[in-house]
C-alpha cells in the first residue's frame, strides 16, 4: 500500500473491495495490480498488500531482509499470483509472509507479527460486513512437516496476529495446509465468531509455513482470496440449541426447533479448509447423516435462510 496514485485509481476504477452484491472483499484479491515500494523495478508487491520488505523494521532491516514474495505468472485467474518462499537469514529462516497490514520485523523471526495500524491507512483495510466463510486457491511445496497458512481477523482498533489474549478480535478464520498441494486447488475456513461486536478493519497473515517454525524454502503460490457470505446482514448463530453428536460413522445434529423444516446446507472440511461434505437437508430436530471420513478433526458448518453455525467435532 505504496504512494502509486495510478495503480490506486485503477484498482478502485474496477474494484471498490466489493461484490455485486455490496458484500465487502479483499483489495486487489487477485493480486493483478503490482507496484514497486522502494528497492527498485525488481522487486514488487501487490497493491494493497505488504511483504517483510516493507516491515517497521525501518531502511536498513529491509534492506538486508530477504526477498520473500515474488510476482509469478503461474496464475489460477488472470495474468498473475503471490509465490511466497521461506528463506535463510542469518542462522534463522523468514518465511515468506505477506499481510494488508504491516510486518513487525524482529529476532527470531518467530517472535515477529502483523498488525492493523489504524492511523495510517496503507496499513489498514476498513470492514464492517460479516462474512460467513474465507476462500483461497493455492498451490503449496512444504519442506519437511511445514505448514502453509491463511489468516484473516475481523477486529477493532488496533489489533495483531499471532495474539495470544485476541485483544480487538471479533472473528477469525484461518486456512492451515499441512500437505503438499501440486496443482491449483479452493481452499476454505469457517468464521468464528467471538463476540457480537462491529468489525472495524480486517487484517490478513498469509505464510508460506509454520510461522514459528518455518522450514528453509517452502513454497506457497496464492491466488484470488474471497469472502463467502452467505446472506448479507446476518450475524452468525451463536450455537445455542446446536449439538453434534458422532457415533462411528454416523454424525447426528441437533437442531432448534425453529429450524424445522427448512432446507439447510451442510458443509464439512478438515482443519486444513478442504471441503469433504457438502450436502443439503430438510431439517428436523435430530438429524442423522452417515460418515465417509477418515479419523480426524473436522469443522461442520449449517446454513439456513437467516443464520449459520459452526462446530468442530472428532471422528474416531
Amino acid at each position: 500500500m505504496k504512494n502509486n496514485l495510478f495503480c490506486l485509481v485503477l484498482l478502485l476504477t474496477i474494484s471498490f473491495g466489493t461484490n455485486s452484491y455490496g458484500q465487502q472483499q479483499p483489495e486487489n484479491p487477485g493480486f493483478e495490480l503490482w507496484e514497486e515500494y522502494g528497492f527498485g523495478p525488481d522487486t514488487l508487491e501487490p497493491v494493497n498488500w505488504n511483504s517483510l520488505k516493507s516491515s517497521d523494521g525501518g531502511d536498513f532491516i529491509n534492506s538486508v531482509i530477504p526477498v520473500t514474495l515474488e510476482r509469478s505468472t503461474d496464475a489460477h485467474s488472470g495474468d498473475y499470483s503471490v509465490k511466497l518462499r521461506n528463506d535463510t537469514i542469518l542462522i534463522f529462516v523468514a518465511p515468506g509472509t505477506m499481510t494488508n497490514g504491516r510486518v513487525h520485523a524482529t529476532l527470531p523471526p518467530s517472535d515477529a507479527y502483523v498488525y492493523t495500524i489504524d492511523s495510517l491507512p496503507e496499513f489498514n483495510t476498513p470492514f464492517t460486513d460479516l462474512p460467513d466463510s474465507l476462500t483461497a486457491w493455492l498451490k503449496f511445496f512444504p519442506q519437511e512437516n511445514d505448514i502453509a497458512h491463511v489468516t484473516a481477523i475481523l477486529h477493532s482498533d488496533t489489533a495483531k496476529i499471532a495474539d495470544s489474549t485476541q485483544t480487538n478480535w471479533i472473528a477469525v478464520a484461518s486456512i492451515d495446509v499441512p500437505i503438499q498441494v501440486d496443482e491449483w486447488t479452493e481452499f476454505s475456513a469457517p468464521f468464528q465468531y467471538l463476540n457480537n461486536n462491529t468489525p472495524e478493519y480486517i487484517l490478513f497473515a498469509i505464510y508460506a509455513g509454520d510461522a514459528a517454525n518455518s522450514k528453509p524454502f517452502s513454497t506457497m503460490y496464492l491466488d484470488d482470496i474471497e469472502l463467502i457470505y452467505h446472506e448479507t446482514g446476518i450475524k452468525p448463530d451463536r450455537n445455542q440449541g446446536f449439538k453434534l453428536d458422532v457415533s462411528g460413522d454416523d454424525l447426528t445434529v441437533y437442531l432448534p426447533e425453529k429450524y424445522y423444516g427448512q432446507v439447510l446446507e451442510m458443509e464439512i472440511t478438515d482443519l486444513s479448509g478442504r471441503r469433504m461434505v457438502t450436502k443439503n437437508f430438510s431439517s428436523q430436530t435430530i438429524n442423522s447423516f452417515s460418515l465417509d471420513l477418515h479419523q480426524g478433526i473436522y469443522i461442520c458448518s449449517i446454513k439456513g435462510k437467516n443464520f449459520s453455525i459452526q462446530e468442530k467435532f472428532i471422528k474416531h
